[in-house]
């Protein structure tokens, strides 16, 4: 039998991994998801920092996933197939929820929230992009993600605002391409010290789903895999 493949075709520079457990660093053993295939060992690495960092910023995270797709049948902006949308995307989310968090502040509720992320990109049957975002963010600040039939403002609605003004299309148009994932029954995670952050082998599993090889478009410019910086 043929071994399998150790690195990524399309991109060397890029290791595979098969098994069912991932040790980012020494002492730390994290479950994750290879049934969809092998997962990019680069971009697991990158996941575990960017949760670590959410930890840093805040010490208590939400942790929510949103998948983004492209509506059919109305007009889109030229850059559609790229990067283009998603990184508007974020500069809109991260927008509104510097807004919010300034408005709360006025109210006297003072906990600020910088809006950390990983991001998978993947291409659909129709030859178009469609993303999965998962979101940290300070759960002093927001301890729930929401959903569509709340009629006020919260993140579920932030999100389809902010993916409406990336697509350049109206909030209907994109309500209905924003879908808040759930996972064993919850649609997110609660990273906390006071229980030693148990929720995180958890959230690593599910979250290592963006991480798998199957599906992604590399090269032609584009990013199959990002996480925030700043």
């Amino acid at each position: 039998m043929k071994p399998a493949p150790s690195r990524l075709a399309e991109n060397t520079n890029l290791n595979l991994i098969y098994d069912p457990i991932y040790q980012p660093e020494p002492g730390v053993v994290l479950p994750i998801q290879t049934s969809k295939g092998p997962l990019v060992e680069d971009y697991l690495y990158r996941l575990y920092r960017v949760i670590c960092q959410a930890i840093e910023d805040h010490k208590r995270v939400l942790a929510c996933r949103f998948d983004l797709t492209l509506p059919h049948g109305v007009p889109l902006p030229e850059d559609a197939a790229t990067n283009g949308p998603i990184n508007r995307f974020h500069k809109s989310l991260n927008s509104k929820i510097a807004h919010d968090r300034k408005m709360k502040q006025a109210q006297g509720i003072p906990h600020g929230c910088r809006v950390r992320y990983a991001r998978a990109r993947e291409i659909s049957q129709d030859g178009m992009p469609h993303y999965h975002v998962l979101l940290l963010l300070n759960l002093h600040a927001y301890y729930t993600p929401g959903n569509w039939n709340y009629e006020g403002k919260n993140l579920f609605w932030r999100v389809a605002e902010a993916w409406a003004s990336a697509l350049q299309v109206s909030l209907e148009d994109a309500v209905g391409q924003v879908r808040l994932c759930r996972s064993s029954n919850t649609s997110c995670y609660y990273l906390e010290p006071a229980n030693g952050y148990q929720g995180l082998p958890a959230l690593f599993e599910w979250s290592s789903y963006l991480c798998k090889a199957h599906s992604k478009q590399y090269g032609g410019h584009v990013h199959a895999f990002e996480t925030s910086r700043r």
